[in-house]
């Protein structure tokens, strides 16, 4: 078996965080105020200078789930997916859709490994011609809003959790396989 290469996404793959990345569009639909873009502006420039801690991964995982509580799952992915684009093409690092393409030759599987949410990074993902995604899962009301609360966090070891049940569901040998990621965060991975 060829094996895998698994990818954080944020500050590896693209240049920002994937959430903040789509904060205008959110904006533009009426689903940030100028305050919230605000505060995410200052989170990016906080993220990209020092980077996030265990400790500010949570409080960053605390604020957004308060902040889209009740937002509509469908109608955040078809934003993502209609702005993608817009709003990825930009960021994207070179290197890493060269890295992607080495291992597609290699025979290997682009598996993208992030704490962001599957509304982001599932369309992100399609877009960059990865093959799988481990992200992480808002738990959904019956009409298909987000209640506040995870059903998974794709986080430090449950990163690596999920990267070892991939690997036992398709006989991949973790030796054989790459992990690519700018934070020691993701060293489990």
């Amino acid at each position: 078996m060829p094996g895998a290469a698994f990818f954080d996404l944020d500050k590896t793959i693209i240049a920002k965080s994937s959430v903040l990345a789509f904060g205008k569009p959110f904006y533009r639909e009426g689903l940030l105020s100028r305050g919230m873009i605000a505060k995410s502006i200052y989170a990016q420039i906080v993220f990209m200078l020092v980077g996030a801690d265990e400790s500010k991964m949570e409080k960053i995982r605390e604020s957004m789930l308060s902040l889209t509580k009740g937002w509509n799952q469908e109608r955040i992915a078809t934003i993502v997916r209609e702005t993608l684009d817009e709003i990825i093409s930009p960021i994207i690092f070179a290197e890493a859709l060269e890295l992607f393409a080495e291992h597609h030759a290699a025979g290997q599987r682009v598996i993208i490994v992030s704490s962001s949410p599957m509304e982001v990074v599932g369309p992100l993902s399609e877009y960059l011609g990865a093959d799988e995604v481990i992200a992480t899962l808002a738990e959904i009301d019956d009409d298909g809003n987000y209640t506040g609360d995870l059903a998974f966090y794709a986080y430090g070891p449950f990163k690596a959790e999920a990267i070892s049940a991939i690997a036992l569901r398709d006989g991949l040998d973790l030796a054989e396989c790459y992990a690519y990621s700018d934070s020691i965060t993701d060293l489990p991975m």
